[in-house]
């Protein structure tokens, strides 16, 4: 059933913006993204998962290389695979690397909740950029900082029922606070230059700064992890960008054209290092599962 809904979600999304915007209007403002902003912005993609793979070798004790696989393999089949199945690709290849499942487990969940505490970070650092000025948004940057370095101590405030005791023990054993700062810049730094790589291709077609746009897409971003997501994200991930930039004053054409082109460009560059990932770990991998 949620295959099928997936599927629906995004035949019907399809659909409709094909009928809001005309293909010709479309196909006129891809062809106004040069070719030398193009590269530019996969190049800071490519930094962005890079940086998002260093957490991951912190957390999972791996070589850089093979965590910006794992990273870049579980990123891309969670893109095209529908209903959030594309998870369980990450415990598939950390296996495969060698890493237990308990120890994959929690330490996927880790990411995932520094990676939602970061991008909700950069997104309030935006608004204080764009709203109400540099020292606010360094107080904010302070806050932030100040947060991180309170979460391992905080880990005794979670209750020791059913699984929780294991994520508590292991919080105890592996997050230090040095660990925690680290989680904790690395997400903040992979989300903006994924941020700053999608603006720079829409710039010239967006009227908004980098920080309202940034705004705009933590919308996108968040609808990834919703439990239910469309078949390649296409309808979720565009009415979640759509919705922010809506009430920055975009018109809807133009928010789901931009959303469009966005999530395009992100699919397309996952697909690049994903399908390259999914050989070496098919390949190359240490342990088979």
């Amino acid at each position: 059933m949620k295959i099928f809904l997936s599927l629906f979600i995004s035949l019907l999304f399809l659909s409709l913006i094909f009928y809001f915007l005309p293909l010709n209007e479309l196909l006129i403002s891809l062809k106004s993204i040069k070719t030398e902003t193009l590269i530019l912005s996969f190049l800071l993609y490519s930094l962005s998962q890079f940086t998002r793979s260093v957490r991951w070798s912190l957390l999972l004790s791996l070589p850089l290389k093979e965590s910006f696989f794992l990273n870049s393999a579980n990123l891309f089949l969670n893109n095209v695979l529908p209903a959030r199945s594309g998870e369980l690709s990450w415990f598939y290849y950390a296996k495969k690397l060698g890493i237990n499942f308990k120890y994959s487990l929690w330490s996927f969940t880790i990411g995932r909740l520094y990676d939602l505490l970061a991008l909700i970070f950069v997104v309030f650092i935006s608004y204080l950029l764009a709203k109400e000025g540099t020292f606010f948004a360094l107080l904010g940057l302070f806050v932030g900082f100040f947060l991180a370095l309170l979460i391992p101590f905080l880990v005794n405030l979670i209750p020791e029922i059913w699984k929780l005791t294991d994520l508590k023990n292991f919080l105890r054993r592996e997050l230090s606070v040095k660990l925690s700062l680290y989680l904790f810049t690395l997400s903040g730094i992979s989300f903006f230059l994924k941020a700053l790589s999608t603006y720079i291709l829409v710039e010239s077609l967006v009227r908004l700064n980098l920080f309202e746009y940034t705004l705009g897409f933590l919308g996108g971003e968040l609808s990834s992890i919703l439990p239910l997501h469309s078949f390649m994200g296409y309808g979720t991930y565009e009415a979640g960008f759509l919705l922010p930039l809506k009430l920055l004053g975009l018109e809807v054409k133009e928010g789901l054209k931009i959303g469009f082109i966005v999530h395009n460009f992100l699919l397309l560059s996952s697909a690049f290092w994903g399908v390259l990932s999914i050989l070496y770990l098919h390949t190359f991998s240490r342990k088979s599962p």
